[in-house]
C-alpha cells in the first residue's frame, strides 16, 4: 500500500486550482451560451422557412433581389448582397451580422464578468490567496469560456445542418455557425484586454462596447459606396461580410476572426502581469482635491454615478446621428429610385427615398436606446450586487426614493443619447444637402425613447422581482425583440409574436406618421413596470452578487 501512494502520480496543487476556475466559468456561462445557439438555429431556420414561403416563385425572388441590390440604405444596415434570387444568399444577407452582433453583445459581457467581475466583488482575492498566480486564473477562466463558445458553436452547427441542412447545405451550415462565432470569439478577446485596461467591469463593458460600435460604424461607412469597398478589411464585421459562407466561402476572412481573438487573448494575458489585482493600467481619476457637489442625496449621487456612462452613450450616438447624415444622401437617391417596396413595407414604410433611410436608421437608434435602458438596469443592479448600496442605506433613505432616483437619472441619460444622435444628423445633414428639417428630426428620435422607456420599466421591474437575473433577462428580451422586428420584416412570423417585440410598435419616422396610440401605451406601460418593480424592490431583501 505504501509503495502504491509513493507511486500514485500527484496533481498539482496549481493545476488543481485553474481546474476550480475552469469548471466555474463553465458553470457561469454555459446557459448564456445555450441561449446564444439557440438563437442562432432558430433565427437562421425561421429566416429559411419564412423565404420559401414568401417568395416561393422564381419571379418574386428576382424582383426581391433587384429591390435590395439595388438598394444602399439596406445594404448599409444589413451589409454586402450577395445572390438574392436564392435561400442561400438570402439567408447570409439577413442573419449572419445580425447574429455575429448579438452574440458579441453576450460575449463581451460573458468574458468581463468572469475577469474584473471577480476582480470587482472581491471573489479573485480568495482565489489568489491559493497556489494559482493572476495569470493562471485568466488563462483558466478564458480556457472555460472558450469551451463554452466552442460548444455552442458546435450545438449551432448541428441544429442548422438538421432544420436547414436541406436548403442550405451540410458544410455551408457549419461553415454559416463557425463564420457567426468569429465575432463573438474577436469580443472575448476585446473583453479580456479591456478588463486589464480599466479597473472595473462596467468601464471594461463600455471600453468593449465603444470597439463594437467603432467596428459597426466602419462596416456601414465601408457598405455605404463601392469606393469605400476596402474598409471592410479593417474591421471584423467587414471579415464577417467577406466570407460568404452560404453562397462563395471564403474561408482566410473566417480564419482571420479567430486568429485575432487568439492574439487579443494572449494580450490580456500578457498584461494581467504588469498591473496590480483590483487596478488597470489606466490610473483611475482620483488624487484631486474631493468634490463633494451633488452628493447630499440619493439623485445627485446617482447623476455623479451615471455621468461618465451618459457622456459616452452621447458621443456615441452622435457620432451614429453624424454618419446617419454623411451617407443618407447618397443612399437616398439610390433608393428614390429602387424598386424596394415589398421590402421596405415589412418595416413599415410605403415610400422610398431620404425619409425611408432616415427612418430605418432611427429604427436602429430605438434599439440603441433600449440597449442603453438594460445597461442603467445593470449600473443599478451593480450599485446593490457589489455592497455600495448598503452605505447609502444606513443613511435616513428609504429604497424606494433611492431607486426612483436611479430611474429618473436613467430616463435623463436615454433624453440626453437621443439629443445627440438628432443633433448630430441635423449637423451632417446640414452638410451634406439630407433635406430633412430638424422638426422631423426631432419627431424621429422622440418616437424611438417611448420603446427604450418600456425597457427600462421591464428591467426594474425584474430587478425588483429577480435580481440575479435582472440584467441577463432584459438584456435577453432586447436582443430577442431586436431579432424579431429585423428578421419578421422579412419572412412570415406570426403577428402575435411579432406583437411580443417592443421595436414593432415604433414605427419608422419621419417616413410615416408616429403611432401616438402605441407610443402612450409603452410610456404608460413602462410607468406601471416600473413603479411595481419600486414596490418589489422595497419589500425584499438586499441580494448580493
Amino acid at each position: 500500500m505504501t509503495a502504491d501512494i509513493a507511486h500514485r502520480p500527484a496533481t498539482s496543487p496549481v493545476a488543481g486550482a485553474a481546474g476550480v476556475v475552469t469548471r466555474l466559468t463553465i458553470r457561469r456561462t454555459w446557459r448564456g451560451g445555450l441561449a446564444v445557439a439557440a438563437a442562432v438555429v432558430l433565427v437562421s431556420v425561421t429566416a429559411v422557412i419564412g423565404y420559401v414561403a414568401a417568395y416561393p416563385d422564381p419571379a418574386d425572388r428576382e424582383t426581391l433581389a433587384s429591390s435590395i441590390g439595388a438598394n444602399p440604405g439596406l445594404t448599409a444596415l444589413f451589409g454586402e448582397t450577395r445572390q438574392l434570387e436564392t435561400v442561400a444568399g438570402f439567408t447570409e444577407w439577413r442573419v449572419v451580422l445580425i447574429l455575429a452582433v448579438t452574440a458579441a453583445v453576450w460575449a463581451l459581457f460573458a468574458v468581463t464578468r468572469v475577469l474584473r467581475g471577480e476582480e470587482d466583488s472581491g471573489r479573485a482575492d480568495v482565489l489568489l490567496a491559493g497556489p494559482v498566480t493572476r495569470t493562471g486564473a485568466t488563462v483558466a477562466a478564458l480556457a472555460g469560456l472558450g469551451l463554452v463558445l466552442g460548444a455552442a458553436l458546435v450545438f449551432s452547427a448541428i441544429g442548422l445542418v438538421l432544420g436547414a441542412g436541406g436548403d442550405l447545405g451540410s458544410d455551408r451550415s457549419v461553415l454559416l455557425a463557425a463564420t457567426i462565432f468569429g465575432t463573438p470569439a474577436v469580443m472575448v478577446g476585446v473583453g479580456a484586454v479591456t478588463s486589464q485596461v480599466v479597473n472595473s467591469r462596467r468601464r471594461a463593458v463600455t471600453l468593449g462596447a465603444a470597439a463594437l460600435g467603432a467596428a459597426y460604424l466602419v462596416r456601414v461607412v465601408a457598405d455605404s459606396s463601392a469606393d469605400r469597398a476596402w474598409l471592410r478589411w479593417a474591421t471584423p464585421l467587414g471579415w464577417l461580410e467577406s466570407a460568404h459562407p452560404l453562397t462563395e466561402p471564403r474561408i482566410l476572412p473566417i480564419v482571420l476572426s479567430y486568429a485575432l481573438a487568439l492574439l487579443l487573448c494572449l494580450t490580456a494575458v500578457g498584461l494581467v502581469g504588469v498591473r496590480d489585482t483590483g487596478a488597470g493600467l489606466l490610473a483611475a481619476s482620483g488624487g484631486g482635491r474631493s468634490r463633494t457637489r451633488g452628493l447630499g442625496g440619493p439623485l445627485g449621487l446617482a447623476v455623479r454615478s451615471a455621468r461618465g456612462a451618459a457622456w459616452s452613450w452621447a458621443i456615441g450616438l452622435g457620432l451614429f446621428g453624424l454618419l446617419i447624415g454623411l451617407v443618407a444622401r447618397t443612399a437616398a437617391e439610390a433608393m428614390a429610385d429602387s424598386t424596394a417596396g415589398g421590402t421596405l413595407e415589412g418595416l413599415g414604410l410605403q415610400e422610398s427615398g431620404t425619409l425611408a433611410y432616415v427612418g430605418v436608421l432611427f429604427l436602429i437608434l430605438a434599439v440603441a436606446l433600449s440597449a442603453m435602458a438594460a445597461g442603467r438596469v445593470a449600473a443599478i443592479r451593480d450599485e446593490e450586487a457589489t455592497g455600495r448600496l448598503d452605505a447609502v442605506l444606513v443613511r435616513p433613505i428609504t429604497r424606494s426614493r433611492w431607486l426612483i432616483g436611479q430611474v429618473v437619472v436613467a430616463l435623463g441619460v436615454l433624453l440626453m443619447g437621443t439629443a445627440s444622435a438628432v443633433l448630430g444628423t441635423w449637423a451632417a445633414g446640414q452638410a451634406g444637402g439630407l433635406g430633412v428639417v430638424f422638426p422631423d428630426l426631432a419627431k424621429a428620435g422622440a418616437n424611438a425613447v417611448p420603446a427604450a422607456c418600456f425597457v427600462l420599466g421591464l428591467g426594474i421591474l425584474l430587478f425588483g422581482l429577480v435580481p440575479r437575473a435582472a440584467v441577463t433577462l432584459t438584456y435577453s428580451y432586447v436582443a430577442a425583440a431586436f431579432l424579431m422586428e429585423f428578421v419578421g420584416s422579412a419572412v412570415a412570423l406570426p403577428s402575435w409574436l411579432l406583437d411580443l417585440s417592443v421595436l414593432h410598435h415604433v414605427q419608422p419616422v419621419p417616413a410615416v406618421a408616429a403611432d401616438v396610440r402605441s407610443a402612450v401605451v409603452l410610456l404608460v406601460g413602462g410607468a406601471v413596470l416600473a413603479l411595481a418593480g419600486v414596490v418589489a424592490f422595497g419589500r425584499r431583501d438586499i441580494v448580493s452578487d
